[in-house]
């Protein structure tokens, strides 16, 4: 397979596994990450502030955006604004880059965050209701995320960047954080897993349910739809299935062959209690299947510990 791929974001979480998707096919690919160094894979790396510098791309290369601003513990007080601040410049550099260099064709990660609180199921079929607010303690994430699907929408109009969006559900899987300060759930659980901690100890209410979804079915998912042409259109890239924060633990310590009393409780901060989210859309369009919450942590769990070997 040929065909050149432009990734935002590729030294990330998703970027790279993304890159090693596309560098599997045999694709083409120009990495853009925040500090310039060399991406595994990539025939050229850049920064985004140096990204003028890439020079000259192929006419039918394919922009993917899956850069995004990573959560620091250490800036507690002000982290909500970080993330609205830094992911809307990073969108608004990204999309103006495609429009000044004519790039027709973009792929972009969102998030099901960006749906109304409320709602009992997260539909793809219908529009959002951008007159009802998302949830309340994720609102400046969720807005950054609705911020980069509306201006999508007027690039689309105005420059002709076609974008499919795809709305990710709590992705997880190898090349994630191995810092627990700035780890999602399904890594922090996966670190807890493997520490030395007696216990297995769950912040918040263990029955919250969220759609964790295998990586490496989000990187099949931008793969396949590089292929169109034309289309701005929305996804939700999800199993449509949710696991409680239990059931989570209980997995990941099954498929590592770790054996630890659970222990809930402590405080914590959450988004809604359930959050369920449809996929029969993706489904039927790209004819695939997501893997199992339990087939997805076997490579994840493989390889954090190969990375905390290292």
């Amino acid at each position: 397979m040929s065909g050149a791929v432009l990734v935002f974001g590729a030294s990330g979480f998703v970027g790279r596994n993304l890159v090693e998707r596309l560098t599997g096919d045999g694709r083409e690919v120009f990495a853009v990450t925040g500090s310039g160094a060399p991406v595994p894979g990539a025939r050229q790396t850049v920064a985004l502030a140096s990204v003028a510098d890439i020079g000259a791309l192929p006419g039918d290369i394919v922009a993917c955006h899956v850069a995004a601003y990573r959560y620091d513990a250490g800036r507690f007080d002000l982290a909500q604004s970080d993330i609205l601040l830094n992911n809307n410049d990073l969108t608004g550099r990204i999309l103006h880059f495609c429009a000044e260099r004519k790039i027709a064709e973009l792929r972009m990660a969102s998030s099901v965050a960006v749906y109304e609180a409320g709602l009992s199921v997260m539909d793809d079929a219908r529009p959002i209701d951008l007159n009802a607010p998302p949830f309340e303690s994720e609102a400046f994430y969720a807005w950054s995320k609705r911020y980069a699907e509306i201006s999508a929408g007027l690039y689309a109009k105005r420059f002709g960047v076609n974008a499919v969006i795809l709305r990710l559900s709590n992705p997880y899987g190898p090349h994630d954080s191995t810092n627990p300060d700035k780890a999602h759930v399904a890594p922090a659980f996966v670190m807890k897993a493997l520490d030395a901690n007696p216990v297995f100890p769950i912040r918040g209410d263990p029955g919250v349910e969220r759609d964790f979804t295998y990586v490496g079915d989000v990187a099949e998912v931008f793969s396949r739809t590089l292929a169109w042409r034309g289309r701005s259109e929305t996804f939700n890239v999800c199993r449509g299935e949710t696991s409680t924060l239990t059931e989570l633990a209980e997995t990941v310590m099954r498929v590592a062959g770790v054996d630890k009393p659970i222990e809930a409780g402590a405080p914590g901060a959450f988004g809604p209690a359930k959050r369920i989210s449809t996929s029969e859309r993706v489904r039927k369009e790209l004819g695939l299947s997501f893997r199992t919450l339990e087939d997805g942590m076997k490579p994840t769990i493989d390889w954090y510990r190969h990375a905390f070997a290292r």
